[in-house]
């Protein structure tokens, strides 16, 4: 929920929202905003050292000087801008310290987590992403902006929201028989994948990985293979995928560590 101009102070906002003790703060990283902005600062001062008597090059200097308050003042910006994570939700505030959107764990519909590799030429990088779709409809990117510490901040997100998601889905299968993860579906036949169906018995091994799920049935190729950007709640199918079937009473949560036969 976005808010805008909220008169109340933060422990006002925290107490009315009721999202219990607080397990961190974080702030985007700053690294390569202040690199820029101390790059621009020293090239003016440069341009503007070397080029008396040119006006060009003076000129091109306070372009640099100008370009490099201005990267100055959005790393300011962004480093009093904060998101703080609680028990039972997450807020976000202003440079001002002003609260601009809160978020309660059970608002949240589905949680995607999933690693995003990007080619670099030369070598390629993994990019962790996470993303809040609520129960309106409205995602938040916990990626963006980059915030110090992203590993840990996911980690907890996944821990509370699959916990707070997991009676909902324990529902799902005991109405219908079925809990469906994006393109997976998982029944007492077996997990299914559009027309392809892995029979409980016939599954002999499960992987998760950093950007695929796949199992194996019998071969060398597996008989499934999904990305995990298309698969929602991936703590949830884990667990549901050790313990088929579920139960009506099971109070369990999902799993934080995989079962042997759910390797990453």
């Amino acid at each position: 929920m976005r808010m805008e101009n909220d008169p109340r102070g933060l422990d006002e906002v925290v107490a009315e929202a009721g999202l219990g003790d607080l397990f961190g703060r974080y702030r985007s990283s700053l690294g390569l905003d202040v690199s820029t902005a101390v790059a621009c600062a020293v090239l003016g001062v440069v341009l503007l050292t070397a080029g008396a008597g040119a006006p060009a090059v003076m000129a091109l200097g306070v372009v640099f000087l100008a370009l490099g308050a201005l990267c100055g003042w959005l790393a300011r910006r962004k480093f009093t801008t904060c998101r703080y994570v609680y028990a039972n939700g997450t807020l976000t505030t202003d440079h001002r310290g002003a609260v601009t959107s809160v978020v309660i764990w059970t608002d949240v519909a589905h949680l995607r987590i999933w690693v995003r590799v990007v080619n670099l030429i030369t070598a390629y990088a993994e990019v962790l992403q996470c993303r809040l779709v609520l129960t309106g409809g409205e995602v938040i990117d916990l990626a963006k902006p980059r915030y110090k510490d992203k590993p840990e901040l996911v980690a907890f997100v996944e821990e509370h929201v699959s916990a707070a998601l997991y009676p909902r889905k324990v529902d799902e299968v005991v109405r219908t028989g079925a809990a469906t993860f994006g393109p997976l579906t998982l029944t007492d036949a077996g997990v299914g994948h559009g027309e392809v169906l892995a029979a409980w018995s016939a599954i002999t091994k499960a992987e998760v990985g950093k950007t695929r799920l796949r199992i194996w049935t019998d071969g060398r190729r597996p008989l499934v293979s999904v990305h995990l950007r298309d698969v929602p709640d991936l703590a949830i199918l884990r667990h549901m995928l050790q313990h088929w079937p579920v139960a009506p009473a099971d109070g369990t949560s999902p799993a934080t560590e995989p079962d042997p036969q759910i390797r990453d």
